[in-house]
């Protein structure tokens, strides 16, 4: 694969602030005016159009939709959603709003798409060496970047939702590139992304109260779940002679 240049770390880096300033000038329009989230979808969309033409310019599409893994991933994709399930200790109100429904599943799948073609493709597509390892610090770089662009929720939550939101997307994305290098599929960063990022907007959707984001939580639980999607992660990426 590609030697791992000094110019890789600056465009990733580009890449990601790109991203999430034109996230928070849609967000903060999108706000302005009462358009809710579609805003936000239509670039996402765009966004994994790209990168999916992108791969398929790179002869790559086999990576994104292989299918050739083991289902024991997807079972490990159960602790982390069950933790989350766990973290979440509001009151739902279960109403029918179809269009909230639909267009919370939508948001949440372009979201996971997105980040995972973004964060863990394009990233390990970067930083891969040519022996089809990854160094422990390209590793770290990458989810540091993942942790940064988050930073932009602060101008919507705060900074208090935000920071413990920042905590749970560095184990997220320990676990998600840990799952993508061992399988060699995004569709199995995917599926995870997509889990445990539904459950907190299910019960935001259904929240009798407040909204239930697992970046609001103070809960113990939320410090839990990063460090065994973090323990998990690395295990994989240790056992399996990923790291050097």
């Amino acid at each position: 694969m590609n030697e791992i240049k000094p110019i890789n770390y600056f465009k990733f880096f580009i890449g990601t602030v790109f991203f999430g300033l034109v996230l928070l000038t849609s967000g903060t329009i999108s706000t302005k005016l009462g358009l809710d989230a579609y805003p936000d979808m239509v670039i996402k969309f765009i966004v994994i159009a790209a990168i999916l033409f992108y791969a398929y310019k790179r002869d790559e599409i086999n990576r994104i939709f292989n299918i050739h893994f083991s289902p024991v991933y997807l079972l490990v994709i159960v602790i982390p959603v069950v933790i989350s399930i766990i973290m979440q200790n509001c009151e739902l109100n279960f109403k029918p709003y179809p269009i909230y429904i639909v267009s919370t599943v939508v948001a949440t799948i372009a979201t996971a798409l997105w980040e995972e073609l973004y964060f863990r493709y394009v990233g390990c597509s970067l930083f891969e060496e040519e022996n089809g390892k990854y160094r422990w610090y390209n590793i770290l770089f990458m989810a540091l970047m993942f942790v940064m662009i988050h930073l932009i929720n602060i101008a919507f939550n705060g900074l208090d939702a935000t920071y413990n939101q920042l905590i749970f997307t560095f184990g997220l994305a320990i676990f998600c590139l840990a799952l993508y290098i061992e399988t060699k599929s995004l569709l199995v960063p995917i599926i995870a992304h997509f889990c445990i990022n539904s459950v907190a907007d299910f019960f935001t959707l259904y929240s009798s109260n407040m909204p239930a984001y697992v970046g609001d939580l103070q809960n113990p639980l939320l410090y839990l779940d990063v460090i065994i999607m973090v323990i998990i992660g690395v295990y994989i990426l240790k056992k399996n002679d990923h790291i050097i």
